[in-house]
């Protein structure tokens, strides 16, 4: 009998962990697919389960978005290779570009998902404020031959010009407000970093 239960208690947390998942890949599609702000019903009914089970798995939508955050960050973060800052500007240029345009595109659909409740939640403004910063130091990390032969006074200033170069709301208005290809934005943010390092 005591095995029986633990069985039946086990098979009981693998459905809800599916379900959990289940619903934490339909918002990832619904995000993906342009819709910023599904109803608990529309994710329900991507996820093939009741509504009621939103909210039996996450205690609210911020704990749901922070789920598909948290799955995206577990992905992105497989992908990601340190830049190698000791080679030539140019190829440390090409390389950090590639990566970094790559994983903005990527996490694009939940980042504006994101910033649309940022201001009324801790969660999505404490994963997109650790996103920021991640992004800002591995700006430094790649870039720090160059930043340090700037003068004292314009360091600070540099810096702060290749971040927001280099940052996801540069890309989304290259991919969103220009309507640039991945490849044509690509090139431009390749060319904006390019004349604030002075690549010759």
């Amino acid at each position: 009998m005591e095995a029986e239960t633990t069985g039946s208690k086990d098979g009981r947390t693998v459905r809800a962990e599916r379900t959990r998942q289940a619903l934490v890949d339909a918002l990832f599609g619904l995000l993906g697919e342009g819709e910023l702000r599904p109803t608990a019903e529309r994710i329900a009914e991507r996820a093939g389960v009741s509504e009621r089970s939103v909210f039996q798995h996450f205690r609210d939508r911020d704990a749901l978005v922070e789920a598909v955050a948290r799955q995206q960050y577990e992905r992105v973060i497989k992908e990601v290779e340190p830049v190698d800052a000791s080679l030539p500007l140019a190829e440390r240029l090409d390389a950090f570009v590639t990566q970094r345009a790559r994983l903005l595109e990527q996490v694009s659909p939940v980042v504006r998902a994101g910033r649309l409740f940022e201001h009324r939640s801790d969660v999505a403004a404490g994963w997109l404020t650790s996103a920021r910063s991640a992004a800002a130091n591995e700006v430094e990390r790649v870039f720090w031959r160059e930043l340090q032969r700037a003068e004292a006074g314009e360091r600070a200033v540099l810096l702060a010009a290749l971040v927001s170069a280099g940052s996801w709301t540069a890309w989304e208005g290259y991919r969103v407000h220009q309507r640039l290809g991945t490849e044509r934005a690509r090139a431009a943010m390749r060319r904006t970093l390019a004349a604030l390092l002075g690549e010759r």
